[in-house]
């Protein structure tokens, strides 16, 4: 997918999940971190498009910063979702070298694309409706890693 797909995407779930106007730019950046395996020159669609990224960025992000660990998991999991849609899928198991994915539409594809701008318009479309996810457990889990890391010196 194209970087502002992934930056709407990402941004839109943000809104869904009722995180404050600077969650949601934070989650529009978290939701093209992932591709800086271009940058850095390691594996495209490999460790930084996996479950284990999120989950160690979730860590590492709830434990300095608490209130971006929500749009750390919504930038990066919605990153991951949208390059499923990719013929070459995602490493989601990451150290597995086997490829997820859910289509074969290209990253520069009309229809990808629209099918991503889609879905984010829904869920803005679903919050503006009152909808809503109860986002307090994942809340509650980054402060406690937060003042976890603190107990250990790790600030």
């Amino acid at each position: 997918m194209l970087r502002r797909t992934h930056a709407v995407f990402a941004a839109s779930a943000a809104i869904f999940l009722g995180l404050t106007p600077s969650q949601i730019i934070a989650s529009a950046f978290f939701g093209i971190i992932s591709d800086m395996d271009h940058t850095i020159g390691i594996r495209h669609r490999g460790f930084t498009h996996s479950l284990l990224f999120a989950f160690l960025a979730f860590l590492v992000v709830s434990a300095l910063f608490p209130n971006l660990s929500l749009p750390v998991l919504a930038g990066i999991l919605t990153h991951i979702f949208a390059d499923m849609l990719n013929p070459e899928g995602v490493e989601l198991f990451y150290p597995s070298r086997k490829n997820y994915r859910i289509l074969k539409l290209r990253f520069n594809s009309r229809l990808g694309n629209g099918i991503i701008m889609a879905i984010s318009l829904a869920l803005i479309f679903l919050r503006l409706m009152g909808y809503a996810v109860n986002v307090k457990p994942l809340i509650t889990l980054a402060y406690r890693i937060h003042d976890a890391a603190l107990k250990l010196g790790l600030r």
